[in-house]
């Protein structure tokens, strides 16, 4: 059994609750890329073994959970912790002391349309919550525009891995194929995510 297999046995075991923690903790600043959980949780669909439409609600509640975490971490610290945090992490956007300003008056106008957004650019949808919370942005629409996000992107890589089914064999035996699709999301997000630093600098 190869690794690809050995992945999704893993997922099958653990069900929808391991998926909601995967999520949780993908959403939570962990680096643990939706991609390799959700394409490969798309082909369990396929196989007949999870239902698509409670796939795609508890991944997105467990990403929509590890946000709120994030969100009420910066919202209860508020800037005097945040000092001490972008003293470590002075190059992420919204983290520099100097930025702090300018990101709450950002979210005030942009705030909505950001958190939306960001949720489908890899690195940046890790750290978002963040300066959401810090900015004391609404709560109930941090959730709807987080939700409706993480369920439009997480909805894109399930059915990712759903239509690839018929095609699993091949993709499970050739890994590179999926490695690949996996880098170019995170160069286009890295590209986006430096596109989107500058305006802060």
């Amino acid at each position: 059994m190869n690794v690809m297999n050995w992945f999704i046995s893993l997922l099958e075991s653990w069900g929808y609750f391991g998926i909601f923690i995967l999520m949780a903790l993908e959403s939570f600043i962990i680096p643990l890329p939706a991609e390799i959980i959700l394409i490969p949780a798309g082909f369990i669909v396929f196989e007949g073994n999870f239902s698509l439409f409670y796939l795609i609600l508890i991944s997105t509640l467990g990403s929509l959970a590890g946000s709120l975490l994030s969100y009420f971490i910066a919202f209860k610290f508020g800037r005097s912790e945040f000092k001490k945090i972008s003293k470590k992490y002075k190059k992420i956007p919204f983290w520099n002391v100097k930025h702090l300003s300018k990101s709450e008056s950002f979210f005030k106008k942009y705030g909505f349309i950001t958190v939306f957004v960001s949720r489908f650019i890899p690195i940046f949808r890790y750290v978002i919550s963040f300066p959401a919370g810090f900015s004391k942005m609404n709560l109930l629409k941090f959730s709807f525009y987080t939700f409706l996000g993480v369920g439009i992107y997480n909805s894109i890589l399930i059915l990712l891995g759903y239509f690839a089914g018929a095609e699993w064999n091949y993709l499970s035996s050739n890994p590179i194929i999926i490695i690949i699709f996996i880098l170019l999301v995170l160069i286009i997000g890295t590209i986006s995510y430096r596109r989107l630093k500058k305006k802060f600098e």
